[in-house]
């Protein structure tokens, strides 16, 4: 199955369109020897076509789960059907799970795409377009949402990273709200944050168990791998105030998502909560959000 290489200089990503758009590895080149930097794919990924078993795969378009695999929309009831074989309700959305087309492509370069009809999966017909380039040590990842069809879209956007877990792995970014932990009950609204899950200081991610939504978030995360000696700086500015934890118990990976709705945020907005972060496109209209990862040495 194709996969596509990017490069600049000592650093190069590889992109596999057919597996969900998802990106296979960000590499370094030192000294002849290529060194992951995100979690590296598995090596069934390609064969089984299992984006989540990748080093990161988009978001679109919404993230996460629609609770009861439906949601009401200008009075509508609208049904969204399962998508994966554990997780009891839909997961975010279709982009993961299609089979993305070539549009452009250069030697640090490289824009995919995918169309949906709203026939079946997500209610509503959709063009979605990932761009990744490479600049020195930055992999700069842009997705764009264009609803196709005739009435007024709600969507959102995001992405799902791996990064390896160390015992000495820290995580730091702003966090003020928690909207949904996965292990515990579903919550109506979000509640202020618990000091032990404050990741303002930075945490030692090896220690926390989570599956868990947290807002106040302001786009930029700091992850550390001191004895490795190596630092990725997450940015996904403009609308993204949400992001996903993802660290389950006695796996060598954890996921720090950068998401511009709450957990089952269609739910909540249309229950009258505030903040879900939902967006609404008219027909015709696009919303693009940017990724940036920035590799630097300890």
């Amino acid at each position: 199955m194709e996969q596509i290489t990017i490069k600049s200089g000592d650093f190069s990503a590889t992109i596999a369109p057919k597996v969900g758009g998802a990106l296979m590895c960000w590499q370094k080149n030192e000294n002849g020897q290529l060194i992951d930097i995100m979690r590296h794919a598995l090596s069934t990924a390609v064969e089984q076509k299992q984006a989540d078993q990748t080093a990161m795969f988009p978001l679109v378009p919404y993230s996460n789960r629609i609770r009861g695999g439906s949601f009401i929309y200008w009075g509508i009831r609208r049904n969204v059907p399962r998508n994966h074989p554990i997780v009891p309700d839909p997961l975010h959305g279709e982009g993961w799970q299609k089979e993305w087309s070539i549009e452009e492509q250069s030697d640090s370069k490289l824009v995919i795409c995918f169309d949906h009809d709203g026939k079946s999966g997500f209610p509503f017909a959709y063009h979605a377009q990932q761009t990744f380039e490479i600049i020195n040590n930055t992999l700069n990842v842009v997705l764009k949402l264009t609803n196709k069809g005739g009435l007024p879209m709600p969507c959102g956007l995001g992405w799902h990273p791996f990064f390896p877990k160390d015992n000495d792995t820290i995580v730091k970014f702003k966090n003020k709200t928690l909207w949904a932990h996965e292990a515990s009950a579903p919550r109506e609204r979000p509640i202020k944050v618990s000091p032990e899950w404050c990741f303002d200081k930075g945490l030692e991610i090896s220690t926390l168990e989570l599956d868990t939504c947290f807002g106040g978030f302001d786009g930029k995360a700091e992850i550390e791998w001191p004895s490795r000696k190596r630092k990725v700086n997450l940015t996904a500015l403009s609308d993204f105030g949400h992001v996903v934890v993802w660290s389950p118990k006695g796996e060598n990976f954890f996921c720090v998502e950068p998401v511009t709705n709450a957990n089952d945020a269609f739910n909540l907005a249309s229950r009258g909560i505030a903040g879900t972060g939902i967006k609404t496109l008219d027909p015709e209209e696009s919303l693009r959000e940017n990724l940036t990862l920035e590799f630097s040495n300890l």
